[in-house]
């Protein structure tokens, strides 16, 4: 009864015949057909009419009539909730929605956007709220943590891992770089630390706050004092920790008799005697625990990197050290991985705004300042397609209106021939009757002989099969143009807006360093001057 749909039929089958027909008009490059949001509701709070119309407000602001959509109200629980499922593909453009809104260096992810639409749709009509909690997990990261390829989590797990063995922050970087973890500190930037890791998948370097509120750098800096305490309290050291470890001492067989209750974790040292433990005893023995499991987890990767490691601490010869105190913040000295690559925006770091600008050039797919300057003069760009997108256009229209006038012409063909075969006193009336019909294949018959010849195959006349499968090649070559194209509009777009500025900056530098040299000549002419004088 509350089922809904915009520019698509609502049943499901209709529904799913006009996706498909959107999605063969698109660029084809991705493998997601559709998205599935649920809106709910509190208990009692709306009516399913409400329910609806909240609904297509929800769709309307977010999907801003793009992209086709199916919605239902269900009330198969005890609260009201709407299934909206809506297609992947543009309606205008054939862009993914995957590629124009869910992917990239977008501050704000899709699901983001669309609990920020939906929470001000409910707060205009007064309905409750849910507090968020914490920041959310986009679904493709979600599969990746589930499939054990999220290097947000393999981030996660190796900082915490460089973090136990780390005397202080400085010494922190120094084992990310042995440890596979490239780094930015920058204590003067506003966003000071950024991580990347080496040979995983991971194509750009990730801000520190992105990762959660432990992977900031007072967050850091504090974990590594409160580990340093933890291994003080169990006699470890940082220095034992890159140590290879000792061989476990295996556990002696229990006796038959003996009821065993406690954990059955393998220990290096025989059962205690006594069970009852002091509580020094036990927070040792859970720091040694800790330690033990570091170690099972690390012993073959570390194996291999122990001199490295060694030669790079700063006193390896020295006694286990004794921190007393919590470690100070770093600082404020700027350091650099010694992976990192030079800055692509050097030249115009002294621009006015220049970090927006150059975050707002990234975001619009230019990657360098090499890569804008391309776009200074109007030169044939090679990812402008224009020429050979129109040139496609021209060729599949009039295949495509050939193919419809065919379609036409077999549809009403049955109608045409009774026409003919009708004596001369009855066709008359049973043109008035049928009017519409005889004129549509009359002027499909009219465009076919005009238009037809300059596809003949071997001097026959082409079937419609032919000519669809002309069509669907020229198509192909046209989408699989169109994405680079698109790609390259928005890059010109977004260059567009700052070339003149940038231009003009570049040229008063170069300016300003004639005039230096210039001075500096004269100068050095009259001190030959002066010294021949």
């Amino acid at each position: 009864m509350y089922v809904n749909s915009y520019a698509c039929r609502s049943d499901s089958a209709g529904a799913s015949e006009d996706f498909r027909a959107v999605r063969g008009t698109g660029t084809g490059r991705t493998q997601i057909l559709a998205y599935h949001m649920i809106q709910s509701f509190a208990p009692s709070e709306v009516t399913p009419e409400q329910a609806m119309q909240i609904g297509e407000e929800l769709c309307d602001r977010y999907l801003k009539g793009d992209y086709q959509y199916v919605i239902a109200v269900h009330n198969d629980k005890d609260h009201l909730h709407c299934h909206i499922i809506f297609n992947n593909t543009n309606l205008y453009n054939g862009l993914s929605f995957t590629t124009e809104h869910n992917q990239g260096r977008k501050s704000e992810r899709a699901w983001a956007e669309l609990r920020e639409i939906s929470d001000e749709i409910c707060k205009e009509h007064g309905l409750s709220l849910i507090d968020p909690k914490g920041k959310g997990v986009s679904y493709l990261e979600l599969l990746k943590q589930e499939e054990g390829k999220s290097w947000k989590e393999k981030l996660h797990v190796r900082i915490a891992e460089v973090m136990l063995y780390s005397r202080d922050f400085a010494d922190f970087l120094k084992n990310c770089t042995s440890a596979g973890i490239e780094y930015v500190y920058t204590p003067k930037n506003k966003y000071k630390l950024k991580f990347k890791l080496s040979g995983d998948g991971q194509q750009r370097f990730t801000r520190a706050e992105t990762l959660g509120e432990g992977f900031t750098v007072e967050s850091i800096t504090e974990q590594i004092a409160e580990i340093q305490e933890k291994l003080l309290a169990a006699n470890v050291t940082p220095d034992m920790l890159i140590e290879p470890p000792k061989p476990v001492v295996p556990k002696t067989e229990p006796k038959p008799t003996q009821a065993v209750t406690a954990p059955t974790t393998p220990k290096q040292s025989a059962e205690p005697e006594n069970t009852t433990e002091t509580s020094e005893t036990a927070k040792r023995k859970a720091a040694a625990e800790q330690v033990e499991k570091f170690f099972a987890a690390r012993r073959a990767r570390r194996q291999a990197q122990l001199d490295m490691l060694n030669a790079s601490a700063s006193k390896p010869a020295e006694p286990k050290p004794e921190p007393s105190a919590p470690t100070p913040q770093p600082t404020p000295t700027e350091s650099k991985a010694p992976e990192k690559k030079e800055d692509v925006w050097a030249e115009i770091r002294g621009m006015r705004d220049c970090d927006k600008m150059i975050a707002d050039l990234e975001a619009g797919g230019i990657t360098s300042l090499d890569d804008l300057k391309g776009f200074f003069w109007n030169f044939k760009h090679p990812d402008d397609h224009t020429d050979e997108l129109a040139k496609l256009r021209a060729k599949i229209e009039p295949i495509d209106k050939l193919i419809a006038m065919m379609e036409q012409h077999s549809q009403n063909y049955d109608i045409y021939k009774e026409y003919q075969e009708r004596s001369a006193f009855t066709q008359k009336s049973f043109r008035k009757k049928n009017a519409a019909a005889i004129d549509a294949f009359e002027e499909a018959d009219k465009y076919i002989a005009e238009h037809i010849k300059p596809y003949y195959i071997k001097g026959k006349m082409p079937k419609q099969n032919d000519l669809q499968a002309k069509s669907t090649k020229l198509k192909e070559k046209y989408n699989a143009l169109l994405p680079e194209h698109n790609a390259f509009v928005t890059k010109r777009d977004t260059a567009h807006k700052y070339t003149r500025q940038v231009r003009n900056y570049l040229q008063n530098k170069e300016q300003q360093e004639r005039n230096r040299q210039y001075q500096e000549r004269k100068r050095s002419q009259q001190k030959k001057k002066d010294t021949l004088e």
